[in-house]
């Protein structure tokens, strides 16, 4: 059993790859294609291969992120940090930050197991009414972080621009959720990106190839923000990764980008976790693969926790080092060619994604957000306030308007 156990963590990290690595092909499509084989297959190994292919997941999807400025929601805010280093040469760095912090966050979570079965409980019990005033809170903090009255009111602007569109598109399209956020996503933080840096004509420089030293104090500052995190994704409804990760870095104010990629890094993988110790603790799915996991197992008592818990370890090890492994040939690759090319192909690469994805509305949504993409640059503010995108569809959905 236990073999086989792992032969099926195995293919889940596969699976996880493949979905990291490719746009737009989503951990929760292959959960609800691998539903389909619950009748066939042994319901633990079914939970298994869905928790390994999310964990490997969340390693895997910041190369086209970082390398491609190519993003989904809950790697969106790493595009440009990320992105940005890439292109001063320092995209193994970035990279490696988010490895770091997906591993720190994973192997902290572990050792507060205990703690968080019982924090968790409490958290929501006290709070989970007031989500809408959270996700508020959230809100006003990104938008008057910005300096002066004239740049406050753009980014009230591109808040509100992104949270109708992101109203309209949640709520009069018949495709899942998950599928829409694909052109959302690209456009707003993806295309967007790619066109001002061909714009500027950007080319790629020689690559740093070598892994950085970093300073502990950014690691553990990193990881326990992720943590800290988690607790919030983990609880309480309609809080995802990018409005735990705006809070975390708005709450300590820290500029620097190493220490944000740490902790984006943590927040994308943990949250994969921390979903499983909802749904034991509350019984509230908190992912589309904790979702699957609840609909294929009959029980989901401490047995199941810790199993999942222990593939979730060797998931993010083993992801880890084989994207380690892997990142300097795939920079490589990126080496020496030329940018504005590269661009114009992704560009193009991704537009044909999302017509495969989600045919000619699809088209009218990537079109749309792109648009709206480009002014937070363009006006000088942060891009974090067009996570609005979400944020404005839920907190009208709490307030039951």
């Amino acid at each position: 059993m236990i073999l086989e156990l792992l032969l099926f963590t195995f293919l889940g990290i596969a699976l996880g790859t493949l979905t990291g690595l490719i746009p737009g092909l989503h951990v929760n499509t292959i959960a609800l294609l691998l539903l389909g084989l619950a009748t066939a297959i042994n319901p633990y190994c079914l939970a298994v291969v869905i928790i390994a292919m999310a964990i490997a997941h969340t390693i895997w999807n910041f190369i086209p992120s970082i390398l491609l400025g190519a993003p989904e929601g809950d790697t969106a805010l790493s595009v440009l940090p990320g992105h940005k280093m890439f292109l001063e040469g320092r995209g193994m760095e970035a990279i490696y930050l988010t490895v770091i912090g997906g591993v720190g966050v994973i192997l902290l979570s572990l050792v507060l197991l205990p703690l968080l079965i019982q924090v968790i409980p409490f958290f929501y019990q006290n709070i989970h009414t007031y989500i809408h005033w959270v996700l508020i809170i959230i809100a006003l903090v990104i938008i008057f972080s910005e300096p002066g009255v004239r740049k406050k009111a753009y980014a009230f602007m591109c808040f509100m621009l992104a949270g109708i569109l992101g109203f309209m598109v949640l709520n009069s399209f018949t495709l899942p959720s998950h599928v829409m956020f694909f052109p959302l996503f690209t456009g707003l933080f993806g295309l967007s990106t790619l066109i001002i840096s061909l714009n500027r004509k950007t080319s790629v420089p020689e690559q740093d190839m070598g892994f950085p030293r970093t300073e502990k104090r950014l690691v553990l500052s990193g990881t326990i923000k992720a943590l800290f995190s988690g607790v919030l994704v983990g609880t309480l409804p309609g809080v995802g990764a990018s409005q735990a990760t705006i809070l975390t870095q708005q709450i300590t104010r820290r500029k620097d980008h190493r220490e944000f990629l740490i902790s984006i890094g943590g927040i994308n993988t943990v949250v994969a976790l921390f979903s499983l110790i909802s749904l034991y603790t509350i019984f509230r799915p908190r992912s589309g693969a904790a979702v699957a996991v609840q609909q294929v197992m009959t029980s989901f008592g401490l047995n199941e926790l810790i199993l999942l818990t222990a593939v979730a370890l060797i998931a993010t090890g083993v992801s880890s080092i084989l994207l380690l492994k892997s990142v300097r040939r795939i920079i490589s690759m990126l080496q020496g060619i030329n940018y504005s090319k590269l661009t114009i192909g992704i560009i193009i690469f991704l537009i044909v994604l999302t017509y495969l994805f989600t045919r000619h509305m699809g088209l009218l949504v990537l079109f749309a957000s792109t648009s709206i993409g480009l002014l937070a640059p363009l006006f000088g503010v942060k891009r974090s306030n067009s996570m609005g995108v979400l944020m404005l569809p839920l907190i009208i959905f709490y307030m039951g308007i």
